[in-house]
């Protein structure tokens, strides 16, 4: 399936190609009605669809995307290391659990890999901040999608 470009694999970012190998990939899908129509779920999956979706525009933009796990176990959604950017993907960050999860994993993340910013894409703007010297950006995924 990938080699008919119907799905695309992502390499976990590590400095040891061996442990990039063995690492589990993620799995993007080139069209999401695909997905849809042969995956299966008990309810929409709307928050992997959105990674999905933002994945695909990486992809025509980069080089190079990873996904990172920090040292502590924690995801984050992509690691472009040309432009030493991470990447969060969430439906919002209106709810606490869910914005000290994401903000948890960013805050892991630069202290271990070498970042010159980071970004949060959700269903809202808001004010950027600084996360361990590091500038993150919280933007609408609508916006920033019309703007790549």
């Amino acid at each position: 399936m990938e080699n008919s470009w119907l799905i695309f694999t992502l390499n976990l970012y590590d400095f040891s190609v061996k442990r990039q190998q063995i690492a589990p990939k993620k799995i993007y899908c080139i069209d999401s009605g695909l997905s849809n129509a042969v995956g299966f779920g008990f309810s929409p999956n709307t928050g992997k669809h959105l990674e999905n979706l933002v994945f695909l525009t990486l992809r025509q933009r980069a080089k190079e995307i990873y996904y990172y796990t920090t040292p502590g176990g924690f995801e984050v959604d992509f690691y472009l290391p040309e432009k030493q950017q991470l990447v969060q993907v969430t439906q919002n960050l209106e709810h606490p659990a869910t914005r000290e999860r994401e903000l948890r994993a960013l805050a892991e993340a630069v202290q271990s890999v070498r970042v010159q910013s980071a970004l949060i894409l959700s269903d809202s703007n808001e004010d950027g901040f600084e996360l361990k010297g590091v500038p993150v950006e919280v933007h609408s995924t609508t916006e920033w999608l019309l703007n790549q």
